[in-house]
């Protein structure tokens, strides 16, 4: 018995033995394509996803190893299956006088098949080879650079992930990551409304924004040119990260994702109030400093709409033009707000703009100073300290011979406590509404 035992045993084993060899042939045939075939076939495949795009593709190139050192840049490209590709771009770096032109140029590409799949742009592209050839950027092509660098640009890109609608590449040399993405409209239309979009969210007077995930803010500083700082503070920042980026008709899209607070972010797009410009996901968002814009009481004043004061405001407001009306009876009181007043020792607070002549159409102002403080965000604390504030030299000429200086201390006075701050443009913003916390008096400056 014990030796029929064994001799079960024995067959049991053999049996599985026979088996597993069989499982592991048939988990082996899933893999049988040697592998120059399988780097055959994606290079079919991706033949086939570059010819298949009619309105060509948006190429969102960049340059350098691990440092930006310059923007992002829309380039186009439409490729032929004889090899051929079309390019158009109008940046700053295209020659012969075409710089910052929309210019488009033939040249070849080929598909490579090294370790993996390479797209090489192997002849003269007037688009493409400014970024890869080895001379000064700003004194091309007459300095040649000693390393041969160049703008170290690349013009063979290394497949990292093909979709349809999207190709991520590296460059071969300089590691930079490249996104092609296919197009849903001409390339005029593409530029064009990519400008309107960087012209809607960004500008030249307020040129920092909130990095904001949950709790934990960090600081854009400068992206409207295509290259920004992330910094812990705008000013003196301890720590600065440089970044590339390309804009799009829907926001801009980083060189490479980041994270803050765990959250990763690449590309943003304006939300749908256009408050924000938001990440992938929602988590993360880029919004203007538009509250320090206001609340730092700009060069310019904000004025409030006469029509939402109270009647003891108005009141006073009718006071005041009667006693400047009788220190000169050419003047008149105009406007009310909050800025910086433009005569001599011109001060930041309170300032009454009043006419200087009986036609109206000459103004000056007025000003007592006020302290505007931003205690979170998107809030405003309107302080009056009482006859601490100082005046310019306007209201102590005027005031000293009439009333005008007490009546705007008293207006001044109304005028504190917090509000919530309501812009009418989030991006930059030409009025707003102020409401008060806890109730009180809501105000609208403009």
């Amino acid at each position: 018995m014990k030796r029929n035992i064994s001799l079960i045993a024995i067959c049991v084993a053999l049996a599985d033995i026979t088996l597993m060899s069989c499982s592991r042939f048939e988990e082996e045939d899933l893999f049988s394509e040697s592998a120059a075939l399988r780097i055959e076939h994606n290079a079919e495949k991706l033949q086939e996803i570059l010819v298949n795009a009619p309105q060509g593709w948006v190429v969102q190139y960049y340059t350098g190893r691990g440092v930006s050192v310059f923007e992002g840049f829309n380039l186009f490209a439409k490729f032929e299956k004889g090899g051929k590709v079309t390019m158009a771009g109008n940046h700053r770096f295209l020659r012969d006088g075409n710089a910052g032109k929309y210019t488009e140029a033939s040249s070849l590409y080929e598909v490579i098949r090294e370790d993996g799949l390479v797209l090489a742009f192997n002849t003269w592209s007037d688009i493409l080879t400014p970024f890869v050839d080895p001379v000064a950027p700003w004194a091309a092509p007459k300095t040649i650079l000693k390393d041969g660098a160049g703008m170290q640009g690349d013009q063979n890109l290394v497949v990292k992930s093909m979709k349809e609608n999207e190709i991520i590449f590296r460059g071969e040399r300089y590691d930079a990551e490249i996104r092609m993405a296919k197009l849903d409209r001409d390339w005029q239309t593409y530029i064009n409304d990519t400008e309107a979009m960087r012209n809607q969210i960004t500008n030249d007077v307020i040129t920092s924004y909130y990095l904001m995930a949950g709790n934990d803010t960090l600081y854009i500083v400068g992206p409207r040119n295509g290259r920004y700082r992330i910094a812990d503070r705008v000013n003196n920042p301890l720590k600065i990260d440089s970044v590339s980026c390309c804009f799009t008709p829907t926001g801009f899209r980083n060189e490479k994702a980041d994270t803050l607070a765990g959250h990763r972010f690449q590309e943003f797009k304006l939300n749908e109030d256009r408050t924000a410009l938001v990440n992938e996901d929602g988590t993360v968002q880029v919004i203007p400093t538009w509250d320090t814009y206001i609340v730092s009481v700009r060069s310019a004043t904000w004025n409030f709409d006469q029509d939402k004061l109270t009647d003891e405001q108005k009141g006073l407001l009718e006071q005041i033009n009667t006693e400047l009306n009788s220190f000169n009876k050419n003047y008149s009181f105009a406007q009310v707000g909050l800025g910086r007043s433009t005569g001599s020792g011109a001060i930041k607070g309170l300032v009454v703009t009043f006419y200087t002549n009986a036609a109206k159409s000459k103004t000056n102002t007025v000003g007592l100073s006020l302290t505007t403080n931003r205690p979170a965000y998107g809030q405003m604390q309107i302080v009056y300290g009482g006859d601490a504030e100082e005046i310019d030299k306007n209201l102590s000429t005027i005031g000293a011979k009439s009333n005008t200086e007490a009546l705007m201390r008293q207006f001044a006075a109304t005028l504190s406590g917090s509000y919530t701050v309501v812009p009418n443009n989030y991006f930059l913003p030409t009025g707003c509404d102020l409401h008060a916390v806890g109730g009180g008096i809501d105000y609208t400056l403009k």
